[in-house]
């Protein structure tokens, strides 16, 4: 089984930083990473919309340039919130980097930074729109229940689907191997849920803690 550092291993990182995957990197087989549009229009790494629950600062990141976004202070560190760039840039040859699409209208920029880096990559969303704007990279469908999944991920094209850890069973698992599907699930956050999904027969953990991979971290 692989394993995907979630944020970059953000049970003991702050959460989708530089100094996050490049302790990652170190540990695990990939890297999870969220990525949307700042207020000067590049791509930056994180989670959510605003900048309120992770840093010092508050407000949309829409709202915040690439460098105010960098100055703030992610979960108390010394690590701002990057730009997808940078973050792509210390991906080391033989890890791969996981780029889920937070929002429409990012899969070309996205793209065209990781083919220029030779970064190898899969492109997730759980924005059906989202993963159909991806053109080369493999694509990944992310979902909260089993109900019809792994029909969107095979009509979008997809090479993988990553569920939600309590949708991830046998069943599942065998239906999406027939439909030629990877399975990585998310969000396993103790050695108990890396062995449910072993069980299950699971392709990838993806999870907060590198203690949870299946080789112990």
């Amino acid at each position: 089984m692989n394993c995907i550092a979630h944020r970059g291993f953000c049970g003991v990182n702050p959460e989708n930083t530089v100094p996050a995957v490049e302790d990652a990197v170190q540990r695990a087989n990939a890297v999870e990473v969220d990525v949307r549009i700042c207020g000067s229009g590049e791509l930056v790494v994180c989670h959510d919309e605003t900048v309120d629950r992770t840093t010092g600062g508050s407000g949309d990141v829409s709202a915040h340039t690439a460098a105010e976004l960098s100055a703030l202070s992610v979960e108390g560190s010394d690590a701002g919130v990057p730009t997808f760039e940078v973050v792509v840039d210390v991906i080391p040859d033989g890890v791969t980097l996981h780029a889920e699409l937070k929002e429409r209208g990012t899969a070309q920029a996205v793209e065209s930074v990781v083919t220029e880096a030779g970064c190898e990559t899969v492109v997730s969303s759980f924005l059906p729109g989202a993963v159909a704007e991806v053109a080369k990279p493999p694509t990944a469908l992310a979902v909260s229940a089993a109900d019809g999944a792994l029909e969107r991920a095979t009509e979008l094209g997809c090479s993988m689907v990553h569920p939600k850890l309590d949708a991830c069973d046998p069943e599942l698992v065998e239906r999406a191997h027939d439909a030629g599907l990877t399975v990585n699930a998310w969000t396993v956050v103790d050695p108990a849920g890396t062995a449910e999904l072993r069980d299950a027969g699971a392709d990838g953990v993806i999870t907060d803690f590198p203690t949870c991979c299946p080789s112990g971290g």
